[in-house]
């Protein structure tokens, strides 16, 4: 089991360093355009809706309150609030780090369903959904032994988890590239912290 998290580590460093030099090479569309265009085809006013509000979900604002009350709740305090919280602050850092260095622009803003500004590679919401909300689900998993609760809170995070991505996809302010680095920076971070944790637990 360890070696398969060294091995997923890299797997998804690895997948994010092809996706970064494919778009520094301008040879991403091969990914991005088929797949932009089989989202943009899913475009209809109720979807549009459901995925501003799924977008939401990856706000630093609805972050930050979600850690807000994990941490005033003495019973989640440190188990929840501490580790989710420091990883909201961390993971965007990194990213604003790379979006910094990559200085994607974002698609045509004729594409767009929102409002947004800034660099596009990689996703902010891919990587801090991805990350904010499958932490938590390991969290929950490791932590609440009612297995039926478990599973039903693992379905409702893995909600915005998953979509969360996808809607900045469908709402045309990030390419698919931008999304899939995203997500191989988060598993990479949430497969190193639960390798430490392992660690750890078997060390005490």
């Amino acid at each position: 089991m360890r070696n398969n998290k060294w091995a997923g580590i890299c797997i998804c460093i690895a997948l994010f360093f092809v996706l970064l030099f494919l778009v520094k090479t301008g040879n991403a569309a091969f990914i991005d355009d088929p797949i932009r265009n089989a989202v943009f085809s899913l475009r209809a006013d109720w979807l549009t809706v459901i995925m501003k509000s799924i977008t939401y979900m990856g706000n630093w604002q609805t972050i930050t309150a979600i850690c807000f009350i994990l941490l005033i709740i003495k019973k989640t305090r440190i188990t929840y609030g501490v580790p989710l919280s420091i990883g909201a602050i961390f993971v965007p850092l990194i990213n604003k780090g790379i979006k910094a260095l990559v200085l994607r622009p974002r698609p045509d803003k004729a594409f767009f369903l929102i409002e947004q500004g800034g660099w596009s590679f990689p996703s902010g919401h891919a990587i801090t959904t991805m990350f904010f909300y499958g932490m938590l689900i390991y969290i929950i998993r490791s932590n609440v032994k009612n297995k039926t609760l478990a599973n039903v809170l693992t379905a409702v995070l893995a909600i915005p988890m998953l979509l969360g991505g996808i809607s900045r996809i469908y709402l045309g302010v990030h390419y698919p590239t931008d999304v899939l680095a995203g997500w191989c920076l988060a598993i990479a971070v949430i497969l190193l912290i639960i390798k430490i944790n392992g660690r750890r637990r078997s060390d005490s």
